[in-house]
């Protein structure tokens, strides 16, 4: 027997990415999808990066594996009861560099299982640009899958909804590489579609990870998708904070990330 949650978990949950996957907000879900409308990536602006890591140009050719090694962890937590895992793997290859992320939720009630979510992302990337990607998502059942390939200097995105023609320097909502601060438009990894965004960074601050703290700096998306993701200064990807529609929080929270201060979770 399951409970019906009061929020379905693909509306919140792109690709770790999710990161990768990348959480939606409920306002993210309730924008109707813009269609026609050119999807351009500005260039990073340096001036809004300077305080935030320690080179203006940290985001320019960024290799994951000496930023992260070859896995990036993340807990997943519902108004900071965990929930689940986001994990993300690095691996060079012939063809270049593969990334795989994967999300596991399962929520229980009164000692069911109320709810499960699984995702899972392979991605090609050459010349720290997007080549190709293959998405399944299975939200309780219900399953979808995305996929994207470069043609002829485009990316040619299929999604639940068909065919999108997009440009090859586009980011996926995966968040682990920090060029995307710079960009207007996200390709949301659940939808196959793009997202135009707003990307604003604040000062820095003290981040709880699993593990202990550490300072990094908060970039917030406003427009078709609304999250919080945390940098620290090297660029790495940190953490991540979104609303759900029931109002709850959802918190990404890294389990390996190197920290200043100790604080290791209970759980």
């Amino acid at each position: 027997m399951k409970t019906q949650l009061a929020f379905p978990i693909r509306y919140l949950l792109g690709t770790l990415a999710f990161a990768g996957v990348i959480a939606l907000s409920s306002a993210a879900a309730a924008i109707p999808q813009t269609t026609g409308i050119p999807v351009q990536n500005a260039l990073v602006d340096q001036t809004k990066l300077t305080n935030a890591f320690e080179a203006p140009d940290a985001c320019a050719g960024f290799d994951p594996v000496k930023r992260y090694g070859n896995e990036l962890r993340f807990q997943i937590r519902r108004n900071d009861a965990p929930v689940g895992s986001h994990i993300v793997q690095f691996n060079r290859g012939r063809d270049g560099l593969q990334v795989i992320a994967q999300s596991n939720i399962n929520i229980s009630f009164l000692g069911f299982n109320a709810y499960s979510f699984y995702y899972r992302s392979e991605s090609l990337w050459q010349g720290n640009q997007l080549a190709a990607m293959s998405v399944v998502v299975d939200d309780d059942g219900d399953e979808t899958k995305v996929s994207a390939k470069r043609d002829q200097g485009q990316l040619i995105v299929s999604g639940p909804d068909g065919d999108q023609t997009l440009p090859p320097g586009i980011f996926p909502t995966d968040h682990w590489h920090c060029g995307v601060l710079g960009s207007r438009s996200v390709l949301n990894t659940i939808t196959g579609k793009p997202n135009m965004v707003s990307i604003t960074a604040s000062d820095s601050e003290m981040l709880r990870t699993s593990t202990g703290t550490l300072r990094a700096t908060q970039f917030t998306y406003d427009g078709e998708l609304e999250t919080n993701a945390w940098y620290d200064s090297d660029g790495r990807w940190v953490g991540l904070q979104f609303k759900a529609r029931d109002g709850s929080t959802i918190t990404y929270r890294c389990m390996n990330c190197a920290t200043d201060t100790a604080q290791k979770d209970p759980e």
